[in-house]
């Protein structure tokens, strides 16, 4: 009978361990230029990140920017082009993304299924995840995997929209686990910069000729 109670005792200490390690809380790691990257702990040593800002540019400009697949790669970091390979249905799409990776090693593509939903009148949040297909996927880049991209922009006022942008993502391949979070601790800081500079432009498509939204 005291060997059950110590199993289950060390049992239930584990199962308290995986939940708490799970439902990790994110963690202030470093601010700049007035953005807030966070992490929490890592899921097979892969670190998930967070950045937060404020933009000075209305909702709708935000959005638009975003939705500009055309234009994206002239401010998101490393990104070389984007392909929309087919409209799923109203808001929802399959799309690769490719990117320049440090040299020796070859470049990556995100191939994704994509979402954009108005949630209110003052919010919208954009959504995607790795699909396997090997119809769409290019041969030429290594298969990026990414387990979530989320970003949610909100209206704080007529002049102003509070962005958030989570990843977690692995770039597979030969590159090393620190180096893949090392990249991946600056991309959301860099995006959030490069769509702020991006916005300072005022050359934004008409938002009616992209990809429509419910």
């Amino acid at each position: 009978m005291r060997k059950l109670k110590i199993y289950l005792t060390v049992f239930t200490g584990l199962i308290v361990l995986s939940f708490n390690t799970s439902a990790g809380q994110w963690k202030q790691i470093a601010e700049e230029d007035n953005i807030t990257v966070f992490s929490k702990e890592a899921k097979n040593a892969i670190i998930p990140f967070k950045a937060t800002a404020i933009i000075n540019s209305n909702l709708q400009d935000v959005l638009a920017a975003l939705k500009d697949t055309e234009s994206k790669n002239l401010w998101s970091p490393k990104l070389k082009f984007v392909k929309i390979h087919k409209v799923v249905n109203e808001g929802e799409y399959l799309f690769s993304e490719f990117y320049k990776t440090p040299w020796p090693a070859t470049d990556r593509e995100f191939l994704l299924k994509g979402r954009i939903e108005r949630v209110s009148n003052s919010q919208y949040r954009i959504s995607a995840a790795s699909i396997e297909n090997i119809k769409l996927a290019n041969d030429d880049y290594i298969q990026a995997q990414v387990d979530y991209l989320n970003i949610t922009i909100d209206e704080v006022s007529p002049t102003q929209t509070e962005i958030q942008f989570e990843f977690l993502g692995d770039m597979k391949g030969w590159m090393p686990i620190w180096l893949t979070n090392l990249i991946q601790k600056k991309w959301p800081l860099r995006f959030i910069q490069g769509l702020r500079k991006h916005l300072t432009k005022g050359k934004l498509k008409d938002t009616q000729n992209l990809i429509t939204i419910k």
